[in-house]
């Protein structure tokens, strides 16, 4: 598959895209920045903050006080969620895939490659999230005295890194599982590919 539009428009349309997400990137206000280069071309393709151990403090601390909702929340909506997600990433596939591009350098193809990982990966936990979270009987130490239930629950929050090879497919594949499950996110992007997985 080719660039569509050519290196010049592709880096451009990242340029846009990266500027829409700036504000989803969290660190302290007036702090230091860190841009991210078009792999293509050289050109900026924006620029985030650089975090400090009170920044992450601070988003572990935030997505704690989210998670308890969110594991208070039926697997039905979570799932609901999820396939929220999926369509809109299938609404939104030239923006994701122009990301990815944009960032990583990827070819057309490889960075299909990993919208569709995600979107399957979206799909299959989506579907499959009730039978996989239920209650199930187990063998007691007294089998005919005893019942025992296992029970699954949510660890809490949980800490994703992602590299810059597979900056869209090891961040959020990852995530879906743990957020079905109920648990909350905290994200470390790679610093060259910060605005794939937001």
């Amino acid at each position: 598959m080719e660039v569509p539009g050519g290196v010049a428009a592709l880096t451009a349309r990242g340029r846009d895209l990266a500027a829409g997400l700036q504000g989803l990137v969290t660190g302290a206000p007036g702090g230091p920045r860190h841009a991210t280069y078009a792999p293509f071309d050289g050109s900026v393709v924006g620029d985030v903050p650089v975090c400090s151990p009170h920044d992450v403090d601070t988003a572990v601390v935030t997505a704690r006080g989210a998670q308890r909702d969110w594991a208070g929340k039926p697997v039905a909506e979570r799932r609901a969620v999820i396939r929220r997600f999926r369509d809109l990433l299938l609404d939104r596939e030239r923006d994701v895939l122009d990301l990815v591009q944009a960032e990583s350098g990827k070819s057309r193809l490889s960075a299909f490659e990993e919208f569709a990982d995600v979107v399957m990966t979206a799909d299959y936990y989506e579907r499959n999230a009730e039978r996989y979270l239920r209650p199930r009987r187990r063998k007691g130490a007294f089998p005919a005295l005893t019942r025992t239930t296992e029970y699954l629950l949510p660890k809490g929050v949980v800490g994703v890194i992602s590299p810059w090879n597979y900056p869209l497919t090891l961040a959020v594949s990852d995530a879906i599982p743990a957020l079905l499950a109920g648990n909350s996110i905290v994200l470390k992007p790679d610093s060259q590919t910060p605005f794939t997985p937001t």
